[in-house]
């Protein structure tokens, strides 16, 4: 049977297999590892509310809404899957059992799933890693008010001010009414140009184009939300703030994070301002003919960026983790730097919870920094408004057809000379595919910087409190160049959210998962980034074209960039007296060591036994959790023609004369450092283009 939407039914069964992955325990398990703020007499109501994902009503609605907000294929497998583990024929091939998954205990289910994720069978062990993921980012969302204070963790940002004398900018945008009838047409000729997206490429354009005196109409799906109504918990964060609310997978094995607001990623993200590095500017120069990537034309336009957003590297309090990274490298003689933040010069910006957007206005994303000159000078906004194609005719657009989400009524708008599409390199693609146009390379070359997570724990004696702290300030960059062509990885501190940690961990049972859980404030979580050989694609099914339908699998050779970064940060936590190393796969075992961080050395016998015995172990495709933050290439720009690209040199597609690409989708292949500065220094370059061809010729 053939699906279009997951059923409660389909979702009943895997509540089922969710209830082995983590359920009910015992006092004694988790007491070791409560908060110390714990009220202990509370303890039994903490357990029995807390308890199993099939008694929390949410956590069935949540994975209800996820599933069917996904791809028809994903959709599809979903409930062919739980079908088949429904059926008591054709069951047992998956459960090696007689007993349903219905009828399993707790204890029965996370037995099956340790067996599928110790199979040789590569279905199972993607089983295993779809219900895994799934259930611990649902189950952290439906976290109650005391497994928070179990954690130490407040949940959202409880904080008015980050200093005593700060004043928050008020500064609310307008946003423009949209069409409520069926069919509206506006027509819009004082418009010089639509920009489809409001996220780092989309507010430099609109920024460039005011600055020549040019207006633009932002057009944006996701919801406006002023600073101050940055509140969240994860929860609600994810739900209002993220594509697909955080729940996007490729092919089971990639867990995406990807902005959709009012912003885009840059709403979102952790404030990380790098320069793209040079060996990746001069592969785009030799084999795509960017010839402006090799000049000074594009170092103007990263310096442009980075001092508009008043980007720095001084004065950043560090996090536990961050800190680690730093005095670990230097004691190691490991190449590591402090990262620059887009904080536009204010006096701190120690938030953790920058990535549920920032209530303080101080990280200088499209809202808090691009957006504002271009409204003063004429730029309209428009929230809540899906683009579902441009209109075009010939080589040349006319207009674009738009869906109000609020009412579902479809509208058209005309009149604006350049369109300018800066929906992301998930999204762009796919707008690009549903208004027709059929270059070979639209969706296609993929990259996501794929990322695992190895943890350091430090013991009860340090409280690590990261929430209080910026997410990102330091970068190990000692192993990220293994081939001599940029291609290795980064070594990071992660956003420290007990929701993301809790799917980057290595699962072994439910009581374990529990523990982890538990250790937060405990825990340093270090993400390894790779520059990513291989790719992947996105595209749209007609039958649900306004899914993302993700292809994408870590191919071997970064498994293995990731995996000698991993060691390099093990070797961080080493010498920085971590009681127990964490790796990211399962089958990989913990080091753990009771030896004072200052007796340490990197050449102790015990730790290197450990080391060079995971140095032979390979990163597994469904074992090891990945996941991914940064989406690129998928629209790339060419020198070469269009062969080779999308876009030409100035952005504009091959395919149509007006239209425009400007997000981190031209990129021809992956920026090998977060790419904020670097997507916004190419919009920057394109806007400058656009900007010149709309302004009037002067005549002979």
């Amino acid at each position: 049977m053939i699906y279009d939407v997951a059923e409660e039914r389909h979702v009943e069964v895997f509540a089922k297999l969710a209830d082995g992955v983590i359920h009910e325990t015992t006092p004694e398990v988790v007491k070791p590892f409560l908060s110390p703020d714990f009220p202990i007499e509370k303890l039994n109501e903490y357990l029995e509310g807390y308890s199993k994902p099939s008694d929390m009503p949410d956590f069935r609605r949540y994975v209800l809404s996820v599933v069917n907000r996904a791809s028809a294929s994903s959709v599809r497998m979903f409930a062919l899957s739980m079908d088949m583990l429904d059926n008591r024929l054709m069951a047992p091939a998956l459960t090696n059992s007689t007993t349903m998954v219905r009828d399993m205990t707790p204890q029965e289910a996370e037995k099956m799933l340790q067996n599928w994720r110790d199979s040789y069978i590569s279905l199972k062990r993607k089983l295993f890693r779809t219900v895994v993921a799934l259930t611990m980012a649902t189950f952290g969302k439906c976290a109650t008010e005391l497994h928070l204070k179990a954690l130490g963790y407040p949940g959202k940002e409880l904080r008015e001010k980050l200093w005593d004398e700060q004043v928050i900018d008020p500064y609310v945008y307008p946003m423009l009414p949209k069409p409520e009838t069926e069919g509206e047409e506006l027509y819009l000729p004082d418009i010089d140009a639509i920009i489809i997206g409001s996220g780092s490429g989309a507010g430099v354009v609109a920024h460039t184009l005011s600055q020549q005196g040019l207006k633009s109409l932002v057009l944006e799906k996701g919801k406006y939300y002023a600073n101050n109504e940055f509140v969240f918990n994860d929860c609600e964060g994810f739900e209002k703030l993220y594509e697909l609310q955080g729940e996007i997978s490729t092919d089971s094995q990639v867990v995406v994070l990807a902005g959709s607001t009012f912003g885009g990623g840059s709403a979102i993200n952790w404030g990380a301002s790098l320069k793209t590095p040079f060996k990746v500017r001069k592969e785009w120069y030799d084999d795509f003919g960017l010839e402006w990537a090799a000049n000074e034309s594009y170092d103007n336009c990263v310096e442009y960026v980075l001092r508009q957003m008043g980007c720095t590297d001084q004065n950043i309090p560090h996090s536990h983790s961050n800190k680690v990274l730093l005095e670990g490298s230097e004691k190691l003689d490991y190449k590591s730097k402090v990262i620059p933040q887009n904080s536009g010069g204010h006096q701190d910006h120690s938030c953790g919870f920058c990535y549920l957007g920032c209530k303080y206005g101080i990280k200088q994303g499209s809202a808090n920094c691009w957006f504002r000159d271009a409204a003063e000078n004429g730029t309209k906004f428009m929230d809540q408004v899906r683009v579902d194609g441009i209109i075009h005719k010939n080589g040349a657009a006319e207009g674009v057809l738009c869906t109000n989400v609020v009412t579902n009524k479809s509208f058209t708008i005309r009149g604006p000379k350049k369109i300018v599409v800066s929906a992301g390199a998930l999204n762009t693609p796919v707008i690009l595919k549903r208004s027709g146009f059929k270059n070979k390379n639209i969706g296609k070359h993929l990259k996501l910087h794929p990322v695992v997570v190895i943890f350091g724990d430090w013991g009860r004696d340090v409280i690590t409190e990261p929430f209080k702290k910026p997410i990102m300030t330091a970068v190990v960059t000692e192993t990220d160049d293994v081939d001599g062509k940029a291609h290795g990885a980064k070594i990071e501190a992660v956003l420290h959210t007990p929701l993301l940690e809790n799917t980057w961990m290595p699962w072994f049972d439910s009581d374990s998962a529990r523990q982890f859980s538990l250790k937060y404030n405990n825990l340093s979580a270090m993400l390894i980034i790779t520059r990513d050989t291989g790719e992947g694609s996105v595209n749209f099914n007609p039958s649900k074209p306004n899914a993302l339908d993700i292809s994408y699998s870590v191919n071997q050779f970064d498994r293995d960039a990731l995996q000698i970064s991993c060691l390099t940060a093990a070797d961080i936590l080493y010498v920085e007296g971590a009681k127990e190393i964490i790796h990211p796969q399962h089958d990989i075992p913990s080091f753990k060591s009771e030896k004072p961080k200052d007796e340490r050395l990197i050449d102790d016998e015990d730790y290197q036994k450990w080391r060079s015995k995971v140095a032979k172990i390979r990163l597994d495709s469904y074992a090891t959790p990945y996941g991914s933050a940064h989406q690129m290439s998928t629209c790339r720009i060419s020198g070469k023609g269009p062969q080779y690209g999308a876009a030409d040199l100035r952005g504009r597609l091959f395919e149509c004369d007006n239209v425009y690409v400007a997000d981190s989708s031209v990129m021809p292949t992956a920026s090998g450092a977060n790419p904020m500065v670097t997507a916004m220094a190419m919009a920057r370059h394109i806007a400058l283009g656009i900007a010149k061809d709309l302004k009037p010729k002067e005549k002979l």
